[in-house]
């Protein structure tokens, strides 16, 4: 299996034949940006995904296979004809799926980053090893000297002096050099400074699944880890003066912006 690794901070896209030699060459790598993996398969195993996952061809196997079973047109069937079970792939995919959201939840209560950092923050890949032996890496969060002096100022401006959010990004738009932007490329927006004042993940805690299919979800389902997993850059009663009010937030978006019940 092939482990292609790449930063979009310097453009480095090394590729590797061994997974761990990626993972140690990803740990040496001395940049902004953290490194994404991607694996490849080999060229067997995306054959037999090929063979079990593809239609079939209309004019020999599946005009055969219709005239035997009465398939219908458009099922999905293997390289001889034989129908898939449907019932089979969707508990295989449910399972899957089971899976991965609990490997989710672990990561995340365990105090580690999933995705890139928020702004303020950078990740920084520790190696770990699990009960079973196998020495994996795990990413954290730590404060970057420029841009978490960036998110105290914008909790004091918002929480101390009840600026509104276009307001706050007008001012951190006035000085560029001293106020970075997120995206290099584009100015402060107001959207930019409320996603920054609602995020729980300056309280020190590590918080996932706060949406669902693009839209918030309510607190009760959110995950989140115990307090000071990682540094805090403000405090819990700060974050909750400066959150938006009912007038600042659009109605489905009002679910967002507080803390979990363990937080407060």
């Amino acid at each position: 299996m092939t482990t292609r690794l790449y930063c979009r901070e310097c453009g480095w896209r090394p590729k590797f034949r061994r997974k761990r030699a990626a993972l140690r060459a990803a740990g040496r790598h001395h940049c902004t940006g953290t490194p994404v993996a991607e694996t490849c398969p080999p060229w067997w195993s995306r054959l037999w995904t090929n063979l079990w996952t593809g239609l079939s061809d209309p004019a020999a196997v599946h005009t055969e296979v219709e005239a035997d079973d009465g398939t219908s047109e458009g099922e999905l069937v293997d390289a001889h004809g034989n129908r898939i079970q449907w019932a089979a792939l969707a508990a295989h995919h449910a399972e899957t799926t089971r899976r991965a959201r609990q490997a989710m939840v672990e990561l995340v209560r365990a105090g580690y980053q999933i995705g890139p950092p928020p702004y303020g923050y950078r990740a920084l890949r520790i190696r770990i090893t699990d009960p079973t032996g196998h020495s994996k890496l795990r990413a954290v969060l730590v404060p970057d000297w420029r841009t978490a002096a960036v998110v105290k100022q914008i909790f004091i401006w918002r929480a101390d002096h009840g600026l509104t959010f276009a307001v706050i990004a007008a001012r951190l738009n006035s000085d560029r050099g001293q106020y970075p932007a997120p995206t290099p490329a584009g100015p402060w927006t107001a959207k930019a400074v409320r996603r920054i004042v609602t995020n729980v993940k300056y309280t020190g805690r590590q918080v996932w699944a706060r949406t669902v299919a693009g839209r918030p979800a309510p607190m009760e389902r959110w995950v989140t880890s115990v307090p000071n997993v990682h540094e805090r850059l403000v405090d819990d009663r700060t974050f909750h003066r400066a959150q938006p009010g009912p007038t600042e937030l659009p109605p489905s978006s009002a679910a967002g912006a507080d803390l979990p019940p363990s937080a407060a």
